[in-house]
């Protein structure tokens, strides 16, 4: 039996990391030669304190540590984690997320590189991420996100409704400014478009004040939802709206398909390696309301083009599959 540690700034049903920790954690335990556990280093410098404590006693009984990290105060995990499985001499696996990698590699190459010596392996999720690595020199192989998926989500549509949802957390990054200034455009062409936001975050009063401003109708808000509420959303909804200035992989992305919704997102980081512009979904410039809005008017008057995006979006989630990644994710565990 391969034990496996995962250790990641873990927190239960948010998604994003946490949420393909939660995928990873469920299938590895499926299989029948593997058993694996969650360990959080997610908390306050005091309580990070006393768990890193704690996961130097956990670590000697495990033959895997898999770390989950990503730029900033996230890569403590793989700081922390390279060192003790150094000194208990375990086979160190490391996942990297995160879309602004360039810019942090940029400013900590040296130090990066030192703790990345220290794997056996390290994975990205995507070419975009493979592109950066390759740019600094950083040995990695390519294993994308896992996706859980539920058949009974996809309905083939006939008719497209000029309902768009948005999903990100509502922080500079995600843009969801953006967003709004593309719908004020849109509900000037199509009355009846209607607008959820779900998240939260430290831009949600401003942007709610925006809107209140601007007039405009029929834009709800309704907060951080959990993970698992996600698709009850995403089912009332035919368009889902992404604008974020730095991306990689997001996963987002992935469950609007398996939901059968239109994705039209930024062209920014790893999303133009999931969605290909025209085929399985629409891409705009970054912080281009105008262009956006373009998109979204486009993609209600085609109801036929976008219908036909919606399904080979769906059918292209084949690979992320964990049958289709399992092979080479269990071979580097060996």
């Amino acid at each position: 039996m391969k034990k496996v540690l995962i250790i990641a700034n873990y927190q239960p049903s948010v998604g994003g990391i946490s949420g393909q920790v939660d995928l990873l954690y469920k299938y590895l335990n499926k299989e029948d030669k593997f058993l694996a556990q969650i360990f959080s280093l997610r908390g306050s410098i005091v309580k990070r304190i006393c768990l890193i404590v704690r996961l130097v006693f956990i670590a000697f009984k495990f033959d895997v540590l898999h770390i989950h990290t990503c730029s900033g105060r996230g890569f403590l995990s793989a700081v922390v984690g390279t060192y003790i499985g150094r000194i208990y001499k375990k086979k160190i696996i490391i996942t990297y997320h995160g879309g602004d990698a360039d810019a942090f590699f940029a400013k900590k190459i040296n130090f990066v590189r030192k703790i990345f010596s220290k794997a056996n392996k390290v994975i990205v999720l995507s070419g975009f991420l493979k592109k950066v690595f390759d740019k600094y020199s950083l040995p990695c192989i390519v294993i994308p996100n896992i996706i859980e998926f539920d058949a009974r989500l996809y309905t083939e549509k006939s008719t497209i409704h000029p309902k768009f949802i948005s999903v990100r957390h509502l922080r500079e990054l995600y843009n969801v400014q953006c967003i709004l200034k593309a719908f004020e455009i849109v509900k000037q062409k199509i009355p009846n478009a209607t607008l959820t936001i779900l998240g939260d975050g430290n831009l949600r009063n401003q942007l709610q004040n925006w809107t209140k401003e601007h007039k405009l109708a029929d834009v709800t808000f309704k907060g951080a939802v959990p993970h698992e509420e996600m698709n009850n959303y995403l089912l009332q909804n035919d368009i889902l709206l992404s604008a974020p200035r730095i991306d990689n992989m997001p996963m987002s992305v992935l469950e609007a398909y398996n939901a059968g919704l239109l994705v039209i997102s930024s062209n920014v980081g790893g999303v133009p390696y999931i969605l290909e512009e025209n085929k399985t979904g629409l891409l705009f410039e970054s912080d281009s309301a105008e262009e956006l809005a373009s998109k979204m008017i486009q993609a209600v008057q085609n109801e036929q083009h976008t219908i036909e995006m919606i399904t080979n979006a769906y059918q292209s989630l084949e690979m992320y599959k964990w049958e289709n990644i399992k092979e080479n994710l269990l071979e580097i565990y060996k």
